[in-house]
C-alpha cells in the first residue's frame, strides 16, 4: 500500500519523539552547551535543545543560536524538512522557482516544501528564499505541513489585532486551537512582524507533540517589515464582466413581453390584466388639454434656443398679469427666431436683427393648427434648435398645439419651452415608448397604460416647467410630429395612431385605461425583465396592490436583445461603488422574492485582504453597477 505524504510526515513525526524519548538525561545539558547564548536558564533552553539534539539545528557559524534573529524562507524550509526526518526528494530536472538554483544550499530542502504543498511560492514565479517568514505565513506553513486538517474557525477571534475577515485567520487560529501559539501575553498575535528562530523552535516542538512547555512569553517586537502577500498571492481584477438580463425598473408591464404575448395571440385587455394584477380595462373622459415640457431641464437646459416652423407662424408677446398680448410678429416658415432670457425678461430676435421683450411668456402659433389657419393644408410643425447652430435642441417636432416660452423663477436661469396639445388625439399620437412595427395588440397594449399615465397626471401640474408631464424617461418619452410621421409616408407612424384610435371612442372625447377599482392605476412600464417583475416597494418604496411581481418569461423571448447581456465594470469604480481599496470578488447575496430569476437587492464585494462592503436597494443596485440597464444581475466574473 502506498503511503500518502501526510502519512509519511506523520510517522516521522511519531518516530522522531520516540526517538527523543530515549536520549539520556544529560544529553540536553551536554549539546546547550554548544550554543553561547543559550544558557540553562533560557526560556527556550529545552527546546532549542531538543531540536539540536534532533538535528533540526546546527546554530550559526559563530557557536551562536540567535535566538531573536528573523527566520528566513529557506532555514524554515530546512527545519520542516529536517523535522518530517530528512525524506529522499526526487529532484525535478529544471527548479520550481526562477530565483532558486540547482546548486543553491538549501535546494533540495526547498524542493521538497515545494512537493509536499507547503508553500508554492510567489505568483510571480519566486520563492524569495532569504525573506524573513512573518508570523500569519509561518502559521499557514505548520498548517499545511499538519495536512490542513478539517478547522472551522471562531466567529470570535482569540487575539485582539485579528477579526474573521483577516488574511490567514483560519491558519492563525487554528494554530491557537491546537497549543501551538498562545500568542502574546497583551492578547495580541501581531501576524505582520517576522517570527523568531527561538519561537520557531518553540512552535516546531509543539507540532511535534510536546505540550509541556508554557506558552511563549511576550518577546521584544521586531520592527514590522512591509506586508509581502504569502501565497497564493491575491490578484487584483483589472475589472468585471457583468451579466445579467432585462432592461428598466421591472414594475409593471414588459414592453418587450407584451409583443412577445401579443405573438401568441394574447389581447391587449389580457396582457394588461398579467401585468398589473387586479385592474380591468374601462373608459374615461380624455377630452384635456396637457401642457409638456420640451425645453428648459436637464441636459437641454439653456437659456437661449431658436425657434423654427414649417409654414407660417404668429408670435405673441404678453407681460405680467395681461390676458391679450402687446405685441405680435407674424412671418413665414423657416425664418429663425432667436430667443434668449434677459434678466427676467424673454428677448426674441428675428432676420433683420429686429427685437422685441416680453415681461412674461411668448407663444408660438403655426400653420394648420387649432391655434393658427386652421383651415390650411399645409402640415405646419415647430422645431428647436441650439442657438446659432443646425443641431436640435430637443428630440422632437411639434405638430399640434403651440409652444409657449416662459421664465420659471428669477434663481433659475434658464428658459422653458412647453407644447399645448390635446391629451387624447394629439399628444398621445407623438408617444415614442414602442416600436410601432409590433403587433397591434401590443401596441393597443401601450396606448392604454399611456393614456392612464397622462391622464393621472393631469392634476400635477408644476409652475416651474409650465407643464403637466415631461417628454422624457422622468415621464414618458414624447417625440411628437417625430413619432406620428414615422416612415415613408408615415407608414409606421400611422399604425401608432391607429393603435391610440383603437383605444379612443366618442370622436376622441374618450378613451381607455386600466383601473383598479374605482381608480386610474398608476402604470409604470419598462423595456424587458430578467424572467419576472418586480413588487412596487422591492424596487420604489410604495406598495401597490396593483404592481405584484409576476412571472414574465416573454421577456426573455428570442425578439428581445436583452434577454440576455454583459458589460463591464472597472475596477476603479467597483472600488468606489464599494468604498474599498480594492475589488476582488462580487456576488449577489440577497434578491427580491422569486427565487434566481429576482432582482438583485444586496451585492457584496470583497476585497484582497477579506474586507467586505454591500450596496443595498435594487435601484442603486441598477445604477451603480449595471449604468443604469437593470437590477437582474447574476454574475460578476473577474478579469485580469
Amino acid at each position: 500500500m502506498q503511503l500518502s505524504s501526510i502519512q509519511r510526515r506523520l510517522r516521522a513525526c511519531v518516530a522522531l519523539v520516540v526517538a527523543l524519548l530515549c536520549i539520556p538525561a544529560f544529553a540536553g545539558t551536554a549539546n546547550a552547551a554548544q550554543f553561547t547564548d543559550i544558557p540553562v536558564g533560557h526560556k527556550f533552553y529545552t527546546e532549542i535543545t531538543w531540536a539540536a539534539d534532533a538535528g533540526i539545528t546546527n546554530g550559526l557559524s559563530d557557536g551562536r543560536f540567535g535566538p531573536n534573529a528573523s527566520v528566513t524562507r529557506e532555514s524554515f524550509a530546512v527545519y520542516l524538512y529536517r523535522l518530517s526526518g530528512s525524506p529522499a526528494v526526487t529532484l525535478p530536472a529544471s527548479s520550481p522557482f526562477s530565483d532558486v538554483k540547482q546548486s543553491d544550499k538549501f535546494y533540495k530542502e526547498i524542493v521538497w516544501m515545494s512537493q509536499q504543498g507547503i508553500s508554492n511560492g510567489y505568483s510571480d514565479g519566486t520563492f524569495r528564499p532569504k525573506d524573513a517568514i512573518r508570523r500569519d505565513a509561518m502559521a499557514v506553513f505548520l498548517y499545511r505541513y499538519s495536512g490542513s486538517p478539517q478547522f472551522t474557525a471562531p466567529s470570535k477571534s482569540p487575539f485582539s489585532d485579528m477579526t474573521p475577515s483577516s488574511k490567514f485567520y483560519k491558519e492563525v487560529t487554528w494554530l491557537a486551537q491546537s497549543g501551538i501559539s498562545g500568542g502574546y501575553r497583551d492578547g495580541t498575535y501581531r501576524p505582520l512582524i517576522n517570527v523568531t528562530r527561538g519561537a520557531t523552535i518553540v512552535f516546531l516542538y509543539r507540532v511535534a507533540g510536546s505540550t509541556s512547555v508554557p506558552e511563549v512569553p511576550e518577546e521584544p517586537v521586531e520592527p514590522e517589515v512591509p506586508e509581502v502577500p504569502e501565497v497564493p498571492e491575491v490578484k487584483i481584477p483589472t475589472s468585471f464582466t457583468v451579466a445579467g438580463a432585462g432592461y428598466g425598473h421591472g414594475v409593471g408591464m414588459s414592453q418587450y413581453g407584451a409583443q412577445a404575448m401579443a405573438l401568441e395571440g394574447y389581447s391587449a385587455a389580457s396582457i394588461l390584466q398579467h401585468y398589473y394584477s387586479g385592474t380591468s380595462v374601462s373608459t374615461v373622459n380624455a377630452n384635456q388639454k396637457i401642457k409638456v415640457e420640451v425645453f428648459g431641464s436637464g441636459t437641454d437646459s439653456r437659456n437661449s434656443v431658436d425657434l423654427v416652423t414649417k409654414g407660417a407662424w404668429r408670435l405673441r408677446f404678453y407681460e405680467p398679469g395681461a390676458a391679450t398680448a402687446k405685441k405680435e410678429w407674424t412671418g413665414n416658415g423657416g425664418e429663425r427666431l432667436r430667443v434668449t432670457r434677459v434678466g427676467n425678461s424673454i428677448k426674441v430676435t428675428r432676420d433683420g436683427d429686429v427685437s422685441a421683450t416680453a415681461g412674461k411668456t411668448v407663444i408660438l402659433q403655426w400653420e394648420g393648427t387649432d391655434y393658427y389657419k386652421s383651415g390650411s393644408s399645409v402640415t405646419g410643425y415647430a422645431a428647436l434648435y441650439k442657438a446659432g447652430t443646425n443641431t436640435r435642441a430637443t428630440h422632437g417636432t411639434y405638430r399640434h398645439g403651440q409652444l409657449r416660452v416662459s421664465v420659471p423663477s428669477t434663481s433659475y436661469a434658464r428658459l422653458i419651452v412647453s407644447n399645448h396639445l390635446d391629451l387624447n388625439t394629439e399628444y398621445l399620437n407623438g408617444i415614442a415608448e414602442m416600436p410601432s412595427s409590433w403587433s397591434a395588440q401590443a401596441l393597443q397594449a401601450q396606448a392604454i397604460v399611456a393614456r392612464g399615465y397622462a391622464v393621472r397626471e393631469m392634476s400635477n401640474y408644476s409652475a416651474s416647467c409650465d407643464c403637466h408631464i415631461y417628454d422624457d424617461t422622468r415621464d414618458q418619452n414624447f417625440t411628437g410630429w417625430n413619432k406620428e410621421n414615422e416612415g415613408t409616408d408615415a407608414y409606421y407612424g400611422k399604425r401608432w395612431v391607429a393603435a391610440v384610435q383603437a383605444t379612443s371612442a366618442s370622436s376622441g372625447a374618450q378613451g381607455k385605461v386600466l383601473q383598479y377599482g374605482s381608480s386610474i392605476a398608476q402604470t409604470y412600464y419598462f423595456s424587458s425583465s430578467g424572467g419576472q417583475t418586480e413588487n412596487s416597494e422591492d424596487i420604489w418604496t410604495s406598495k401597490l396592490a396593483y404592481l405584484r411581481s409576476v412571472d414574465d418569461p416573454w421577456s426573455l423571448s428570442s425578439i428581445n436583445s436583452n434577454r440576455a447581456w454583459t458589460q463591464t465594470l472597472t475596477q476603479a469604480k467597483a472600488k468606489s461603488v464599494f468604498g474599498l481599496d480594492d475589488v476582488v470578488s462580487i456576488k449577489v447575496t440577497a434578491r427580491t422574492s422569486g427565487g434566481s430569476d429576482a432582482a438583485a437587492t444586496k451585492v457584496t464585494a470583497t476585497s484582497s485582504t477579506g474586507a467586505t462592503a454591500s450596496i443595498t436597494g435594487a435601484e442603486k443596485i441598477r445604477s451603480a453597477l449595471a449604468a443604469g440597464k437593470s437590477p437582474w444581475l447574476w454574475t460578476f466574473t473577474p478579469k485580469y
